[in-house]
């Protein structure tokens, strides 16, 4: 039998077919590698939805614990670990524990916001142009403060309506005013200082130490006693051993403060037990977590939300 050897055309055939074929598995490889990837990220989209309802179904659990009137502080109960990996971390807090926005606003405050935001390192002409616009907000006039904002100057800016001249009616209404997007960008926490209900006097028994140290203008370090007497001889919060300050003198004593003006000036801005209850929820399921407030006052709920976590 005659054997033919293939022509140069026949070879440069076949080798065009082999490329094509090698070209095929290519694609194809890619194409399962795409779809792959999509799965892949369609799944960790779908476990992280599923981890942010869970998430939210455990804090909302949590809030509902809380509330029943006999929950106090150190109750076991408002630390729970579900069989699925889920739970939820229950802080209970007097709202009062924070500066009211509104009641400083409304008093003329030249003291306790200039030192907040000096305390944060924000440009003094900044600042004042800024409490300047907080107080155009809230005032029932049009007349604009030094470097404060009006309607003129929201209008300018595009926006119509604004100032709303009354109070905040919550935080996230803070935002609206001239300057505030800047602070919340250098101070996303911001919120954690701040409330719009109470009669304006922080409790002492609840507040964060650097709001004590700016209440007294004292260093951090001088907070350390009351820090302390709060947690009892055990060392830990929110357990039956846990101290509660009852007077401005003893306040005074533990910071080492004695002069008379700083007494008599805390003896306005504090109390020792603030009748609204914040309830902080923190679901959390896997490693996603959500934090949600109740506010209450008299077992009745006045606020609800879910706030960012920071930190």
């Amino acid at each position: 039998m005659k054997h033919t050897r293939p022509t140069s055309r026949q070879r440069l055939r076949r080798g065009s077919a082999l490329v094509a074929v090698f070209w095929m598995i290519a694609v194809l490889g890619l194409v399962m590698y795409a779809g792959a990837r999509a799965l892949d990220a369609d799944a960790r989209h779908a476990r992280m939805m599923r981890g942010m309802t869970m998430a939210k179904r455990y804090a909302q659990m949590g809030i509902e614990v809380a509330r029943h009137p006999v929950i106090k502080g150190n109750d076991p109960l408002l630390h729970h670990r579900g069989a699925d990996g889920g739970g939820f971390d229950v802080k209970l807090v007097a709202e009062e524990a924070r500066l009211n926005i509104n009641v400083l606003l409304a008093s003329g405050d030249k003291v306790l916001l200039p030192r907040l935001l000096n305390g944060w390192g924000v440009d003094p002409r900044y600042a004042s142009a800024l409490i300047d616009a907080l107080k155009d907000w809230v005032d029932a006039d049009e007349n604009v403060s030094l470097n404060g904002a009006e309607r003129r100057d929201y209008e300018a800016m595009g926006y119509e309506g604004m100032p709303f001249n009354r109070p905040f009616a919550d935080l996230d209404e803070m935002l609206l005013v001239r300057g505030m997007a800047e602070l919340d960008a250098m101070r996303p926490d911001w919120r954690e200082w701040f409330t719009v209900y109470g009669n304006g006097r922080v409790d002492v028994n609840d507040a964060r130490p650097e709001l004590i140290a700016l209440l007294a203008d004292v260093p951090l370090e001088r907070v350390s006693p009351v820090l302390n007497f709060r947690v009892g001889p055990d060392g830990v919060r929110d357990t039956k051993d846990d101290g509660r300050i009852g007077s401005v003198p003893q306040l005074a004593g533990m910071l080492g403060v004695f002069q008379p003006r700083t007494v008599e000036f805390l003896n306005g801005l504090v109390q020792f037990q603030g009748p609204i209850r914040r309830i902080e929820a923190t679901g959390h399921f896997g490693d996603i977590e959500r934090r949600f407030i109740v506010i209450t006052q008299n077992q009745r709920a006045i606020w609800r939300g879910e706030l960012p976590s920071h930190g």
